[in-house]
């Protein structure tokens, strides 16, 4: 199963485990992107996530895809999360099956910053001094 998926409801880890289960596989890689408490300096209060979801899930499917095919993997899971996020909230999984593990860890990583480039998803920080700014791609967008 090569999957991306977008959902408002906070990621179940153990169930996404549980679901790229398989027995040929000797590593499940596991990243989790959470709400830090910071952002250059600054003490982040939460974030929202928005996207034009077709798209967003358009291109995360592409890069699911894409990097099975490049590390010879059958089991990839990509799930973004949208909406309001509290600092420590998981934002996005990235779940791989693999039979070994520098193939799932490399994919992992190659994943990750693909997502940060290539998908649009806008992150609202909402900072404690007050201000609110608009990122895209970890670039500042719009100040408030």
């Amino acid at each position: 199963m090569i999957q991306a998926r977008l959902t408002t409801e906070p990621i179940d880890t153990s169930a996404l485990l549980r679901e790229l289960a398989h027995p040929e596989d000797g590593a499940q890689v596991l990243f989790l992107g959470v709400v830090r408490d910071h952002h250059q300096g600054r003490e982040v209060l939460r974030i929202d996530y928005e996207a034009y979801q077709p798209m967003a899930l358009k291109e995360l499917q592409k890069i699911a895809d894409e990097q099975a095919a490049k590390h010879g993997l059958h089991r990839v899971l990509v799930v973004h999360r949208f909406g309001r996020h509290e600092i420590g909230d998981a934002s996005i999984a990235v779940v791989i099956g693999s039979p070994h593990r520098a193939a799932a860890f490399k994919a992992a990583q190659e994943i990750m910053d693909r997502v940060k480039t290539d998908v649009p998803i806008w992150k609202k920080e909402y900072f404690k001094d007050g201000t609110i700014e608009w990122v895209l791609a970890d670039k500042l967008v719009r100040s408030e």
